[in-house]
């Protein structure tokens, strides 16, 4: 990463205690059209049933789990409930990292591993022997585990102006550390997930940076397809903002002000963008209201709304936040 870049684009400032989004908004692709608003979503939610086909839903599910049990959960904001799954007992304990391509990266301990949970499918991988990962680490991986480009990369250590990074190809019997030095700039990762963007992964730093690792080139590179965005918010959600990365002239976060048919569904384990005729210009969080609706972020009312009957509120005080979970859209293995 060089010094003109980081400077370029410290316009953004995420301060402490502040969550950080980081999602990569590929064009034509992950799009589903709504053609009406379904009424379920002004009604309360249903009881917790058994899992169903998730497949029948155009948005993605909330997946969730307390850690400590076998018993998962899938949140559909399409209908607005929550259904109950088995996890394999293995899975008990674990932390997700990462989610893409319907997969789970997770951990337990030191051993990663990918985890279909639409079809229990588990995919080893070699042991990390680092006592901080379980805190520090930040994950992703390119392609599907099936795929055999698959890379997984991962932030263990992040100091001023060093950053312990690792890396691991498909097939491959351990990992690669590398010591990645930012050219005497300092940068700190943000919580959210890195993300892999045309042959580069970037990861967001807490003040706007952008950190780049090219596993080919082991440096700094851009793309131009595409579109980088960030969102920005703070505790209890006082302050939503959302930065598109602008490579016109100078490279530099913009405001965006408008989605347009636009959706987003944010996490610090994955996030997604997909586009709609009914429900666009908004963003789905993990957080629910008392009465377990799901919360989304309007950006034209500038409130956060309930897929029940509750009406708007400025902010998530006295709302429950979910937190080991990701937002998952349900394929078929390959």
């Amino acid at each position: 990463m060089t010094t003109t870049l980081v400077k370029a684009i410290k316009k953004v400032h995420i301060e402490e205690g502040y969550e950080g989004y980081f999602i990569f908004k590929e064009g034509g692709g992950d799009y589903v059209n709504l053609l009406d608003v379904c009424c379920s979503w002004r009604s309360a939610p249903p009881p917790l049933r058994s899992l169903p086909n998730l497949c029948a839903s155009p948005y993605p599910s909330l997946f969730h789990f307390s850690g400590n049990n076998s018993k998962c959960k899938f949140y559909d904001p399409f209908y607005n409930g929550t259904y109950v799954a088995q996890i394999p007992d293995e899975l008990i304990d674990a932390r997700i990292f990462f989610s893409n391509y319907g997969w789970l990266l997770m951990c337990q301990d030191t051993q990663l591993s990918f985890s279909h949970p639409f079809t229990n499918q588990r995919i080893d991988l070699p042991s990390i022997e680092r006592h901080n990962l379980e805190e520090y680490g930040r994950m992703c991986f390119s392609t599907p585990p099936t795929s055999p480009n698959c890379l997984v990369f991962g932030i263990l250590n992040d100091y001023p102006i060093i950053s312990d990074v690792t890396i691991i190809h498909r097939g491959e019997s351990s990992w690669t550390n590398i010591c990645y030095k930012t050219n005497n700039v300092r940068f700190y990762t943000s919580h959210g997930n890195p993300v892999f963007y045309k042959g580069a992964f970037y990861c967001l730093g807490i003040d706007g940076k952008l950190g780049i690792f090219d596993p080919n080139k082991r440096g700094s590179r851009f793309e131009s397809n595409g579109e980088l965005i960030s969102i920005c918010m703070d505790p209890i959600g006082e302050y939503v903002r959302i930065f598109r990365l602008n490579y016109d002239y100078d490279i530099r976060w913009e405001d965006v002000h408008n989605l347009g048919d636009e959706m987003i569904f944010a996490s610090r384990t994955g996030s997604m963008c997909l586009q709609t005729h009914a429900m666009g210009n908004t963003i789905y969080f993990p957080s629910f209201d008392n009465g377990g609706n799901g919360l989304f972020y309007s950006l034209a009312s500038h409130k956060f709304h309930s897929l029940g009957v509750a009406l708007p509120r400025k902010d998530l005080y006295n709302t429950k936040r979910m937190l080991h979970c990701a937002w998952i859209t349900p394929t078929a293995l390959e």
